[in-house]
């Protein structure tokens, strides 16, 4: 019989604590048999799980066995803290009476969709620091519902460049969700001008004709800037200039300081947060 307001002093004599647990392991047989979900709370992370409550009893839930993976358990020791107090549910995948032992399968877990805004910031909780940036996980700016959605914060992307130093795996931090890369990863980092070469923003110019403003430079030579701020280069080759390499490379060696000159975006250096770009110059009449 399970407590009620009316029994509650027979459970209270110690002696008859063993009813109170065949009660509450009933109730999981019975989840266990029906394949029914049940809900549990994180209580505490271990080895390659976590200790969860479920219906009144401690039970088990392995990492290969929770609603998202990560691809090293360096990653999960650096996330379980966080996901401690959560709630999620499962279905008990073995039961053992002598001692008790639950264990629960939580693959199938269904999550909310997170909706990320571009350009807006998000909590997020630090994984694995590498010599190019952070891995860090959004889901706990949503409290774990949306599940797991981890992203790189690039330290090319970094407007304090001590916060490299400072944060360490583990650290919680804020940043800006930048849109996603062509694997469909979140792309992260304050940097939001950083961020455009990187989410696919810079590549929808690509085919498109624009205005080139040229600046002479110090040497003599010109420099190229799109959209009156973003640098470019005007590679001089056969695959571009096939009949007139030449007269090309005489066209750009003319350029005046202040000349606006209309091209073609062929493609982007991400890297280098620049523009390769083809003149739009007839061949010479033979």
């Amino acid at each position: 019989m399970g407590k009620t307001a009316e029994n509650i002093e027979y459970y209270l004599d110690s002696k008859n604590d063993k009813d109170y647990l065949q009660d509450l392991l009933l109730n999981i047989k019975n989840a266990f048999t029906n394949q029914e979900s049940v809900t549990f709370r994180i209580v505490e992370p271990k080895e390659k799980g976590f200790l969860v409550k479920v219906s009144g009893l401690f039970a088990y839930v392995s990492f290969k066995h929770f609603g998202w993976s990560y691809p090293s358990i360096e990653f999960w020791k650096n996330a379980s803290n966080s996901i401690v107090g959560n709630y999620f549910t499962g279905k008990i995948h073995n039961i053992e009476e002598n001692p008790i032992s639950i264990q629960i399968d939580a693959k199938e877990q269904k999550f909310e969709n997170p909706n990320l805004e571009k350009y807006s910031k998000y909590r997020g909780i630090i994984l694995r620091k590498t010599k190019y940036g952070f891995f860090v996980d959004l889901g706990i700016h949503f409290n774990w519902k949306c599940g797991s959605i981890l992203g790189l914060i690039h330290i090319s992307t970094f407007m304090n460049e001590s916060d490299y130093e400072n944060w360490k795996a583990g650290d919680e931090v804020e940043t800006v969700f930048q849109g996603f890369n062509e694997n469909n990863k979140p792309i992260l980092g304050d940097n939001i001008e950083r961020g455009k070469w990187t989410n696919g923003e810079m590549e929808k110019l690509i085919g498109t004709i624009q205005k080139v403003s040229v600046l002479i430079n110090e040497d003599g030579k010109p420099d190229y800037f799109v959209l009156g701020e973003h640098k470019a280069t005007i590679p001089i080759k056969k695959e571009f200039y096939p009949n007139f390499r030449t007269t090309a490379k005489k066209y750009t060696y003319g350029l005046k300081n202040g000349e606006i000159i209309d091209c073609e975006i062929i493609k982007i250096n991400s890297k280098k947060n620049s523009f390769v770009l083809k003149l739009l110059i007839e061949p010479p009449m033979n």
